[in-house]
């Protein structure tokens, strides 16, 4: 260590970092969305070309009128920013899909048309929902191109996640919205009415066959019975209030949409009350739950609202806080976003920067290459993320010149973030 030195360097919790094949599941989700934005990002902070504006552009965006002194951090935000904003593919379905790993039973986009399929292929339709249709094996493929069951019923609908209780005889179905105020006024109603849960009262009441096997014909009631479930829940799962603590009804009404689920929850009373096949049970109109009772067959149904840990307590009977399922927390995106952004505005003022110089002195320094080997096979340790940072400034003083560190920032402690972003891209 150098004399005087203050040690500056942090280690950062980076996920890219990792050893993907050490890794559960519920962190799978979100490596390689992850790592696809660390080696784009990586790329913006050593190539000058990697991002081009338009004419038309660099007119809209104001990078011809910009004053020069902040000309390349201006552009530098907003190549690295549009390319951000342009590549969340993983984040859409990522609550749905960190539900679904977190209990084995549990799958998630549940197609009413491919319920047999789930209840006789739970781990293959678990595998697709998480990791597509191109995340199966040939034979994995083969078994879905050949499933034995036909769809015969006329509107197909979709819930975000389910679950078998195998135990309880059980079917749960959820649909779920992140946080109280998630969809507006007109998608809160559609879950209630004629898009979700007004589709499976309708079958209900008719009876309608939906499913046929080998010639046979089988009502939603019938399926389930045919394959031992004696209860079907079906829930609207609200997760979060505005501060992301665990929803409740009074969160909903203060800052969500309750009034839109009282308006659904009235209308499918209606619908029901005007059957001779289906009735209600038992409701709970605050907190707007009812069981249905069928004239036709011992299924009980309940349909209704879940709010906060209601909605991973009732998919797996068992308690997990929700909370939890924001626990996941890692420094990849926001560490790689601003180091890119600092990278790249030197990089295009001065045609080099740190990255650039750590990745020529890789080529020419042997000892260098082993400890940097050695600090992705530690997944970016704190004692070799160290070792390596002290190497080079005692080594190479010269190479990192000033000019390259942004305004505010100490040598040790920028140089180390941008190993520990490059170390994650390239692990």
């Amino acid at each position: 260590m150098r004399k005087g030195e203050i040690n500056m360097i942090i280690r950062r919790e980076l996920l890219c970092a990792k050893v993907k094949e050490k890794l559960d599941l519920g962190r799978i989700l979100l490596y390689e969305p992850y790592k696809n934005i660390l080696v784009k990002f990586k790329e913006l902070r050593i190539d000058i070309n990697a991002k081009d504006f338009d004419p038309v552009a660099k007119v809209y965006d104001g990078l011809l009128s910009v004053p020069s002194e902040i000309r390349e951090y201006y552009e530098a935000l907003l190549g690295v920013t549009s390319y951000y904003h342009h590549s969340q593919g993983g984040r859409g379905k990522y609550l749905e899909k960190k539900i679904a790993s977190s209990f084995e039973t549990c799958s998630l986009d549940i197609e009413l048309s491919k319920l047999p399929f789930w209840l006789e292929q739970p781990s293959l339709h678990k595998k697709k929902g998480i990791f597509t249709q191109q995340g199966l094996s040939s034979d994995e493929k083969k078994i879905l191109r050949t499933i034995e069951w036909d769809w015969i019923g006329d509107r197909d609908v979709n819930t975000d996640v389910g679950s078998v209780i195998q135990d309880k005889k059980t079917i749960v179905l959820v649909e779920l919205k992140n946080r109280v105020d998630t969809g507006g006024v007109a998608g809160r109603r559609e879950i209630w009415t004629s898009e979700k849960f007004g589709i499976f009262v309708e079958y209900l009441k008719s009876n309608k066959k939906l499913f046929r096997k080998n010639d046979k014909k089988f009502s939603l009631a019938e399926l389930l019975k045919s394959f031992g479930i004696e209860n079907l829940e079906i829930y609207i799962g609200i997760l979060f209030d505005k501060g992301d603590n665990p929803a409740t009804v009074k969160s909903d009404k203060v800052n969500g949409f309750y009034s839109s689920s009282k308006q659904g929850f009235e209308y499918l009373k209606s619908l029901i009350k005007q059957s001779s096949t289906v009735s209600i049970a038992k409701e709970d109109p605050e907190n707007l739950q009812m069981e249905l009772r069928l004239t036709y067959s011992n299924l009980k149904v309940r349909i209704g609202a879940l709010y906060g840990n209601d909605v991973t307590s009732s998919l797996f009977r068992k308690e997990l806080p929700v909370s939890d399922l924001l626990l996941l927390r890692y420094d990849d995106i926001w560490l790689s976003q601003l180091i890119a952004i600092d990278e790249r505005a030197i990089l295009l003022k001065n045609q080099r920067n740190y990255m650039t110089t750590f990745l020529d002195l890789l080529k020419r320094d042997k000892d260098l290459r082993t400890r940097y080997d050695v600090l992705i096979n530690s997944e970016c340790g704190e004692s070799e993320l160290k070792e390596i940072v002290n190497y080079l400034l005692d080594k190479y003083p010269v190479v990192f010149e000033d000019k390259l560190l942004p305004a505010g920032k100490e040598k040790e402690g920028y140089l180390g973030d941008v190993i520990q972003v490059l170390c994650a891209s390239e692990a």
